[in-house]
C-alpha cells in the first residue's frame, strides 16, 4: 500500500501524520509491544487497584485470579481492536470514521483525548510527590524553598517538582514515535527492578510466601465470591478501557500482524500477572510491618531508612509513570488534536499541545477531592467501553475488516453517512452508555454497573450492527473503484 494511491484527500481531513504509513516505517517488533505494556502496568495507580482488591476482603489466590482473567481479557479487546492499525496503518481517529463518519469520528476521539489529558496531569503530579520525596532526602531544604508562597495551595518546592517532572516527558517526546519507541524498550524492563526489590523485602519482614498467601478472603462460596471478582475484573480492564481504544496508534507500526499480537500477549498477561504478585505481596508485608496494608507504595517507600534505596525506588517510579503518561496519555490525543484541526496540528505540536493542556488541569486541587475526580473520569470513560463496541462490530461485522481508504479522507465517500455523521453510531454508543451508567443512579441496577464494561461493549456492539442492517446507509451501496486489500 502507498500513501501516494490515496486519491485527493480533502484537506480538512488530513495531514503527514494521519495518512496510512508505508510498509518501510512500520518496524516494530513483538519486544516492542511488550515493553510498552511492561512500561504501562507498572505504575502507581495500578498498585494501589491490586492492593485495593486485597482490602476488600479477597484473598491473595483470588486476586491473582482477577488479575489473570482481566488481562486475558484485554489482550483479546486489544489485538481485536489493534487489527486495524496493523492491517492499513492507520491511527485512531482515521479508522473511527469508518463507523461515526468523517466528521463524527472528532466525537469521541476529543472525549477519549479529554480523558488522557486529565490522566495526564493527574499522573504526572503523583509522579512529582516521588521526586518531592528524592528531594527532600537529598536536600532536607527543599520543603521549606519559597516560605509561604504557593499557586493555589501547592508550595514553591512542589509546584518546582510538578514542572520539572512535567519536563522530562518533553524530553521524551523530542523524536516523536521513535523516541517514545526507545524508550520504552528499556523503561519498562527497569521498573522491576525496584519491584523486585520490593518483593524481597516483603517476604523477608512477613517470614516468607506462605503468611502472604495463606491469608483467606472474606468471600468463601462461589455465590459470595462472583460479583466482587466480576467489578475486580472490570475494574481492572476499565483503567485500560482507553487504551483499547486508541491501540490502532501503537499497532500501525507493527511490522506484521504477529508481530501485535504476539507483543501484546507477552506483555499483558505474564506481566501483569508478575505485576500483580509483587503487588500483592508488598501490600501483605506492608500490614506485618507497619501494622497496616498500605496501597500506596510512595507512602511505603516514605517509611525506608536508607537514602540510597528510597533513590533508587523514587527514580524507577517516575520513570514508570512517565513510561505510561507518554504511552496511554499522551499519544491518543496528540492523534486526536491532529485529527480535529490536521492543517495545523501534526502529531509532534498535539503531543506537546496536550503536555501543555495537562497543567491547566491544575492537578493538585484536582486531587483534594480524588474521589468526585476519579468518579467524574469513571463516568466519562465509561462512555468509552460503547465506543470499543461499535468499533469492532463495524470492522469485524460490517466490514468484514475491508476499508475504503480512500474514503476515509473524504467529505463525498460512504463514510461521510449524513453530512459527515453516522447516528447509528451514536445512538448505540448512547444505549451502551446508558445502560451501563444507570446502576450508579438506580440501586436495583447497580449489578450492571459493576460490570459496566462487558454490558457497554456488548450493548453497542448489537445495538450498532442492528441499526446498520435495518437501516443500511445509502453510499454503502455504491461501488468504489480503489480499497485497499492487505491482510498480514
Amino acid at each position: 500500500m502507498s500513501i501516494e494511491k490515496i486519491k485527493q484527500p480533502a484537506a480538512g481531513l488530513t495531514n503527514k501524520d494521519l495518512l496510512p504509513l508505508e510498509q518501510e516505517q512500520r518496524t516494530w517488533k513483538a519486544v516492542n509491544f511488550a515493553s510498552i505494556w511492561m512500561g504501562c502496568i507498572h505504575n502507581i495507580p495500578t498498585y494501589a487497584t491490586v492492593g485495593g482488591l486485597i482490602a476488600i476482603g479477597l484473598s491473595p489466590w483470588q486476586v491473582l485470579a482477577i488479575i489473570i482473567t482481566a488481562s486475558l481479557i484485554l489482550f483479546g479487546a486489544l489485538a481485536l481492536n489493534g487489527h486495524a492499525g496493523a492491517k492499513y496503518g492507520l491511527p485512531f481517529p482515521v479508522i473511527i470514521r469508518a463507523s461515526y463518519g468523517v466528521y463524527g469520528a472528532n466525537i469521541p476521539a476529543l472525549l477519549r483525548g479529554f480523558v488522557a489529558i486529565m490522566w495526564l496531569g493527574i499522573q504526572t503530579f503523583a509522579g512529582s510527590t516521588a521526586l518531592h520525596i528524592l528531594l527532600l532526602n537529598v536536600w532536607p531544604g527543599w520543603g521549606s524553598l519559597g516560605g509561604d508562597w504557593n499557586v493555589l495551595g501547592l508550595h514553591a518546592s512542589g509546584l518546582l517538582s510538578f514542572v520539572f517532572f512535567w519536563a522530562i516527558h518533553l524530553l521524551v517526546l523530542n523524536h516523536g514515535m521513535e523516541s517514545i519507541k526507545k524508550f520504552e524498550v528499556w523503561a519498562g524492563p527497569l521498573v522491576y527492578l525496584v519491584f523486585g526489590g520490593m518483593v524481597w523485602w516483603a517476604v523477608d519482614i512477613a517470614g516468607g510466601l506462605g503468611p502472604i498467601y495463606s491469608q483467606p478472603g472474606k468471600f468463601h462460596s462461589f455465590a459470595e465470591t462472583f460479583w466482587p471478582f466480576a467489578a475486580g475484573v472490570t475494574g481492572i480492564i476499565g483503567i485500560w478501557a482507553t487504551l483499547i481504544l486508541n491501540i490502532p496508534d501503537f499497532t500501525r507500526f507493527a511490522k506484521t500482524q504477529k508481530e501485535q499480537i504476539k507483543g501484546q500477549f507477552y506483555g499483558l498477561p505474564g506481566t501483569f500477572a508478575l505485576f500483580a504478585f509483587a503487588s500483592i505481596t508488598v501490600t501483605s508485608g506492608s500490614q506485618v510491618a507497619f501494622g497496616e496494608p498500605i496501597w500506596d507504595v510512595v507512602d511505603i517507600l516514605t517509611r525506608f531508612d536508607n537514602p540510597y534505596v528510597i533513590a533508587l525506588s523514587v527514580i524507577t517510579l517516575c520513570i514508570a509513570t512517565i513510561s505510561v503518561n507518554v504511552a496511554a496519555n499522551i499519544v491518543s490525543p496528540a492523534y486526536d488534536l491532529a485529527n480535529v484541526w490536521p492543517k495545523y496540528i501534526n502529531f509532534r505540536r498535539g503531543s506537546y499541545l496536550t503536555a501543555v493542556l495537562a497543567l491547566f488541569t491544575i492537578p493538585w486541587k484536582l486531587m483534594e477531592s480524588a474521589t468526585s475526580v476519579y468518579a467524574f473520569l469513571g463516568l466519562i470513560g465509561g462512555m468509552l467501553g460503547p465506543v470499543a463496541g461499535v468499533m469492532m462490530a463495524d470492522y469485524f461485522i460490517i466490514r468484514k475488516r475491508q476499508l475504503f481508504i480512500d474514503e476515509l479522507y473524504s467529505e463525498t465517500g460512504r463514510y461521510t453517512y449524513y453530512k459527515g455523521y453516522n447516528y447509528r453510531a451514536f445512538l448505540a454508543t448512547f444505549l451502551g452508555a446508558l445502560i451501563s451508567l444507570i446502576g450508579m443512579y438506580v440501586p436495583v441496577l447497580a449489578g450492571l454497573y459493576d460490570i459496566s464494561w462487558f454490558v457497554g461493549v456488548l450493548i453497542s456492539f448489537l445495538s450498532y450492527i442492528t441499526l446498520m442492517r435495518l437501516h443500511p446507509p445509502y453510499p454503502a451501496a455504491v461501488p468504489v473503484p480503489y480499497a485497499v486489500n492487505v491482510d498480514k
